[in-house]
């Protein structure tokens, strides 16, 4: 088994990865900084082996936002929003683009939704950019597998957090775009295991890359309803492997978003038993879900909801998990659910449980209550992480529940009722596609 240390994903900002280039080329800061930087470089335009780490640092930052959100006002993050439309977050504020993602009736205008959908897609592409730039000067790298496998994330966030129908499209080495047709939610999932599959090819024995392209396929196929698959590649990954997105308090762009948006800015609020189908994340007094209450007021952003912060991600520049020797196991869980091996599920339940100061579980006793304990330890030990949204459809989509049973619904907190969306639509901006249509966000 690897180390901790080693097993641990890292990747450095933007900024750091300049000046690295500036360091291999021989240039003074001073000349640096004194070139005519244009507004935009084409593709074309990075090229050579010098260009690839500007483009994996650029591809991470771009998923970086697209993930966690920042504290600059770019985006969310899926993160925030997924935990929105999910049972994670409620809203503690009147922001005309946010509360209806936490109502579940979105508009396809909606300017959160877009600005979202848009970074989801330039980290799609910008891993994608990287991957063939490594594959021609550097492949069976470090940086190639960690390309591909970001690409591979991209993927899986599209078709977690998106309505099935996804355009996929490319951008030309000129800096135009080549639209692309819309992706079923299996097709994204599809396309993800095969950047995975390249990443796994690429990637040394042993090494961080390896582990996270392995999970990110695990997971990939867990979606697909592929769980005794999803299961046999993850006893590779080492229960203390940890691949963290980082963040830093540099520049607010590279902030943690949950914590900005929760703790600073108290735009929304862990939730509780939300919709009365949300799980308990405050009462459960679980030690995986670490929440105050504000200590100023009390009361978040719009003066009148209980403000809980979350304590997760205590600072500006706490890490994110994006996949984990814990979440092989809770993979492994599932599939031995799905094959009937009572035994053997509650024992893979069970065995992280004490060093979290966690007592063991007991078998509830029906098939019904066990996926939803299943699914209930997943949610708390991955709570944050972005898989709650995902986790929601696929209960729907895989185990025959109904949106009202595993969805926040009823009277919605702020006047009205709970709408019927179970993801997020696809945006009225991406309708300058020719080849993108309106798809239904009350599908799973």
């Amino acid at each position: 088994m690897t180390n901790g240390l080693a097993a641990k994903g890292r990747w450095r900002t933007p900024l750091l990865a300049v000046a690295i280039v500036a360091a291999a080329s021989g240039c003074s800061l001073d000349d640096l900084l004194s070139v005519d930087d244009p507004d935009v470089a084409t593709p074309g335009s990075l090229t050579g082996e010098d260009a690839l780490p500007v483009l994996l640092a650029g591809a991470l930052g771009d998923f970086q936002l697209a993930f966690t959100g920042d504290n600059a006002g770019v985006t969310e993050g899926l993160i925030n929003l997924g935990g929105l439309l999910a049972d994670e977050f409620t809203s503690a504020e009147s922001f005309p683009t946010r509360v209806p993602i936490d109502r579940r009736d979105i508009s396809i205008v909606n300017a959160s939704l877009n600005t979202v959908y848009s970074y989801a897609h330039r980290a799609r592409a910008a891993a994608e950019l990287s991957a063939i730039r490594h594959q021609q000067f550097a492949p069976n790298t470090a940086g190639h597998a960690l390309s591909l496998a970001v690409a591979g994330y991209s993927y899986i966030l599209l078709g977690e957090h998106f309505c099935s129908g996804v355009p996929v499209s490319t951008l030309t080495d000129a800096g135009g775009t080549e639209f692309g047709p819309p992706l079923t939610t299996e097709q994204l999932f599809t396309e993800a295991i095969e950047r995975f599959d390249a990443a796994i090819a690429a990637a040394a024995d042993d090494s961080p890359e390896l582990y996270l392209a392995t999970v990110g396929k695990a997971r990939a196929l867990l979606n697909l309803d592929r769980p005794a698959d999803a299961a046999a590649i993850t006893a590779i990954v080492p229960d203390d492997f940890v691949f963290a997105i980082e963040h830093s308090d540099n520049t607010a762009r590279q902030e943690n978003g949950v914590f900005a948006y929760v703790n600073i800015q108290e735009r929304w609020s862990v939730a509780n038993n939300e919709g009365g189908s949300g799980l308990p994340f405050r009462t459960a007094a679980d030690a995986r879900v670490t929440f105050e209450l504000d200590p100023a007021n009390g009361v978040g952003f719009d003066g009148v909801t209980p403000m809980f912060h979350q304590l997760k991600y205590p600072d500006r520049d706490a890490d994110v998990v994006l996949a984990s020797g814990r979440e092989a196991r809770l993979i492994e869980a599932e599939a031995l659910l799905a094959a009937g091996n009572v035994d053997g599920w509650l024992g893979k339940l069970n065995a992280p449980r004490p060093a979290a100061g966690l007592g063991a579980l007991s078998d509830p006793g029906t098939q019904a209550a066990r996926e939803d304990l299943m699914f209930r330890e997943r949610a708390f030990w991955l709570w944050l992480t972005g898989h709650r949204l995902g986790d929601l459809r696929r209960l729907m989509r895989q185990y025959n529940r109904t949106a009202a049973s595993v969805f926040p619904t009823g009277g919605y907190s702020q006047g009205g009722t709970y709408g019927d969306d179970v993801s997020l639509p696809i945006p009225f901006e991406e309708l300058n596609n020719p080849l993108a249509q309106e798809c239904d966000a009350s599908v799973p």
